[in-house]
């Protein structure tokens, strides 16, 4: 693995300063379909008002999350009571995961952090965050089949959904289908996300590891464009700019349910199986709201929502994941150790820079 020094003191110096989607329609039935039990609940009460998410995920899966739960949340006893108005409301703020890491060291300065859930996209960063105590204790519900793997040891995060980094291409470009990584660096015109994307981040680790650093080092030399965000690859490889771009596997899915011409594989050596974490803040404005918020995110029709919305594999072993999507457990798989990637963020940024002739990212 790669490895850099310094977090520690970062750490030192928090602990002082911070000790003290089409088918929405139908799901939304479903949802009101459900046994309704009113204001009378007790969860009611405690869970209302503004809870602040910090995110990474894109605006048009997390608005519509949002407006789902500030409709209906899940009472204890599986029953769902209407807000009337007057329950929980979402605020969401939404950037890349290294803009969101900054703005929240900034917080951190500043006096604290103004979120009461983040939801990043790989486990990493939360575990430099348990180091600050920057989290809460937070237990998923008893009765939820979240495997092991997705919940931390220690209590303080859960993974809200899975997503992965694939190889996808414009099949009006090319005919032939790449089949792993190396690949890349045959194809004419290609793209791969810089690490201010946390799933890119993990995912180049990985393959440093598998194939050192010599392999970034074909890619720019065959002209493999290092672009801002998985996003941006994707719209490249939609609009025919690339042939072929490593990009999130919820993105390809949900760029071809929209008609664009591609497909996508998951490469043959394995990929990073990413356990996105969701997580309370320690000092959470609103942290009773926020539990709701997590409750009802993990709950099963929060999960089929979370599925429906963006085409995100599911954490809970008894909800389909996204319609033509292989079991997890078919995917060829790179280990990553978390823990070691929270300590690797800023050599991984020096290795791209230093690849690609681009400027580092602000710390």
């Amino acid at each position: 693995m790669i490895r850099v020094t310094g977090l520690s003191s970062q750490r030192s110096t928090a602990r002082r300063r911070f000790k003290s989607r089409r088918r929405v329609g139908l799901i939304l039935a479903v949802v009101l379909a459900l046994p309704v039990a009113c204001g009378d609940d007790p969860a009611g009460d405690a869970a209302s008002g503004e809870v602040v998410i910090y995110t990474s995920m894109p605006h048009s899966v997390v608005d519509r999350l949002a407006g789902v739960i500030e409709q209906r949340f899940p009472d204890l006893a599986g029953n769902y009571w209407l807000s009337m108005g007057s329950g929980i409301t979402v605020r969401i703020v939404r950037a890349r995961t290294g803009d969101l890491q900054r703005r929240m060291a900034d917080e951190i300065d500043s006096g604290g952090l103004r979120a009461d859930v983040i939801w990043l996209a790989e486990p990493s960063p939360y575990e430099a965050y348990k180091d600050m105590e920057l989290l809460a204790p937070y237990t998923p519900p008893a009765d939820a089949p979240i495997p092991a793997d997705y919940v931390d040891p220690d209590g303080y995060y859960v993974a809200g959904r899975v997503i992965s980094m694939v190889i996808a291409w414009n099949t009006t470009l090319r005919a032939e289908a790449p089949a792993d990584w190396p690949d890349l660096r045959d194809i004419e015109s290609t793209a791969f996300p810089g690490p201010e994307s946390g799933a890119a981040r993990a995912t180049i680790s990985a393959l440093v590891e598998q194939y050192g650093r010599g392999f970034f080092d074909g890619l720019a030399s065959n002209g493999t464009a290092p672009v801002a965000s998985n996003g941006a690859a994707r719209d490249g490889l939609v609009a025919g700019r690339f042939e072929a771009v490593a990009v999130l596997d919820y993105m390809a899915r949900r760029a071809r349910d929209d008609g664009a011409t591609i497909d996508w594989i998951y490469p043959a050596s394995g990929t990073v199986v990413i356990p996105s974490p969701i997580a309370i803040t320690a000092d959470a404005p609103n942290p009773d709201a926020a539990r709701a918020v997590l409750d009802f995110i993990l709950s099963r029709p929060g999960q089929e929502i979370v599925v429906q919305l963006g085409s995100f594999y599911p954490v809970r072993t008894d909800v389909a994941p996204p319609e033509g999507a292989p079991p997890l457990d078919t995917i060829p798989t790179l280990d990553v150790d978390w823990k070691a990637l929270a300590t690797e963020t800023a050599a991984i940024s020096t290795l791209w820079s230093g690849v690609f002739d681009q400027p580092a990212p602000a710390p």
